[in-house]
C-alpha cells in the first residue's frame, strides 16, 4: 500500500477545503492517508471519519527558527518511521516542512502544492529573497501542483519553477466546491434567508454587496470600504449596504480608520466569522459578491459565491483573474475605490445580475464541482506514483 502524507498548517483548511478527499483517496485509490496540521477543534474526529492517521504539530505562521527546525526534525522522523511514499506540502510552511525533511527521510515523491504567490505583494530585495527561498524548497520536490494558471505563470516568471515540473487540476483549485449539495441556492430554505435578513435588518429593496474572507490589507478591504463611501455619495437614492463576513487579523492588519468604518457605519453589516457549516446560507442575502484582492491562489470564496448564483466582481490579481469569465460570470475591477464602485453599479441592473449569476453557477458546475476535482487529484496521484488501472 502506498502511503501519502499531507502537511497542512491550518486544520480548518483540511476540514473545510480538502474535506472528503482523504477518504476518497483511501477508498478509491487504495492509499494509506496521513495528515499533519496544527490541532484545532474537530480535527481528531475529522481524521477518524476520513480514515486518516493524524499527527498533531503546532505550525507557526511566521518564521520561528528553533520551532521550525524542531518540527522539520519531527517530520523527518515521521516519514522514516511510517515509510511514507508521497508527501504533499500545502502553503509556505507545509512546503518548508515537507520537502527537504521528506527527501532525507526517504519519501520517493514530494509534491509542492502552491496555493498562491506570496511574492506578489513584495518588491525589490524582499521579493528576491522569498522567491529564492521558494525556489530552493521547490528544488527538493519531484512535482509542483499549482492551484491556478496564473500561479503557474507567476512562479515561472519569478524563477521559482521550471514549467515542465508544474501540474494543474483542470482549470484550477485543489478541491473545488460542493456545488450540488452545499453551495446550491435551491438547497437553502427561504425561511433561513429571511431569518438572516431579519437578524441584520435587511429590507427587500436593499442592494447587498457581499464580501467574505480575512479582513486584511491584502484582500483590498480598505479600497472596498472606500468604494462604499463613493457609492453613498454619488447615488444617495441607491439603498446599498456592504455585507462583510470575516475576522479582523493582527497580521497585515487594516488601518484603524477602515476598522472603525466597518464597525460603526450604518451601511455596513459586519458579521464576524460565520461557521463553515452555515456559510452558504449567508450568500443568499447578497445581490453581488466582490473580492478586490491583491493576491490569491484560486479564491475558493469566489467559487462558493458563483455556485450560489451571485454575479462577481474581482481584481485581475493572481488567482482572481482565473475565477471568472469576463462579462459573462463577472467583471474585473482595479483595486481602487473608484473602479470597485463602478463595477458594483454594473449589477444594479437586476436582470444583468441574474444572467451573470446563472452563468457563473454553470461555470462552477462544469469545472469546479468537487467530485470532478477530487477525481482529477486522484488521477494525478496515480500518475505520480505510476499506479494506474
Amino acid at each position: 500500500m502506498i502511503r501519502v502524507l499531507e502537511i497542512m498548517p491550518l486544520a480548518h483548511s483540511a476540514m473545510e477545503f480538502i474535506g472528503d478527499q482523504l477518504s476518497y483517496f483511501k477508498e478509491q485509490g487504495g492509499y494509506e492517508m496521513h495528515l499533519i496540521s496544527t490541532p484545532a477543534d474537530g480535527i481528531y474526529e475529522f481524521a477518524e471519519r476520513e480514515g486518516t492517521a493524524y499527527y498533531p504539530m503546532v505550525i507557526p505562521r511566521t518564521i520561528e527558527p528553533l520551532q521550525d527546525i524542531k518540527n522539520m526534525w519531527r517530520i523527518f522522523r515521521y516519514v522514516r518511521k511510517h515509510k511514507i511514499d508521497v508527501v504533499i506540502g500545502h502553503q509556505s510552511k507545509g512546503i518548508l516542512y515537507g520537502m527537504l525533511p521528506s527527501k532525507l527521510g526517504g519519501a520517493k515523491y514530494r509534491v509542492v502544492l502552491a496555493h498562491g504567490v506570496l511574492e506578489d505583494t513584495m518588491t525589490g530585495l524582499k521579493q528576491k529573497i522569498f522567491a529564492t527561498e521558494n525556489k530552493i524548497m521547490s528544488s527538493f520536490a519531484t512535482h509542483v501542483l499549482c492551484v491556478s494558471p496564473s500561479v503557474m505563470r507567476r512562479r515561472v516568471e519569478l524563477g521559482i519553477d521550471k514549467p515542465e515540473r508544474q501540474r494543474i487540476l483542470g482549470k484550477g483549485t485543489c478541491n473545488g466546491v460542493d456545488a450540488l449539495n452545499k453551495f446550491n441556492p435551491q438547497k437553502v430554505p427561504a425561511s433561513i434567508t429571511e431569518s438572516i435578513r431579519d437578524k441584520y435588518g435587511l429590507k427587500k429593496d436593499v442592494f447587498v454587496v457581499g464580501f467574505c474572507g480575512r479582513l486584511v490589507r491584502d484582500k483590498g478591504v480598505t479600497e472596498l470600504a472606500g468604494a462604499l463611501k463613493l457609492l453613498k455619495d454619488r447615488y444617495p437614492e441607491l439603498p446599498v449596504k456592504l455585507f462583510v463576513i470575516g475576522n479582523l487579523e493582527k497580521r497585515d492588519a487594516l488601518p484603524d480608520e477602515t476598522v472603525n468604518f466597518l464597525k460603526e457605519s450604518k451601511d455596513v453589516i459586519f458579521t464576524g466569522r460565520v461557521d463553515y457549516s452555515e456559510i452558504q446560507n449567508y450568500y443568499t442575502v447578497m445581490d453581488a459578491f466582490v473580492l478586490p484582492s491583491y493576491r490569491e491562489g484560486f479564491p475558493t470564496v469566489v467559487l462558493e459565491a458563483s455556485a450560489m448564483a451571485l454575479p462577481l466582481i474581482v481584481s485581475r490579481s493572481t488567482g482572481c483573474i482565473d475565477s471568472i469569465i469576463e462579462n459573462q460570470t463577472g467583471v474585473y475591477c482595479d483595486i481602487t475605490p473608484e473602479s470597485i464602485a463602478e463595477a458594483v453599479m454594473t449589477f444594479a441592473d437586476k436582470e444583468k445580475a441574474y444572467r451573470f449569476g446563472q452563468a457563473g453557477r454553470q461555470f462552477v458546475l462544469e469545472n469546479f464541482e468537487h467530485t470532478k476535482v477530487k477525481a482529477l487529484m486522484l488521477d494525478l496521484l496515480n500518475d505520480i506514483t505510476s499506479k494506474r488501472d
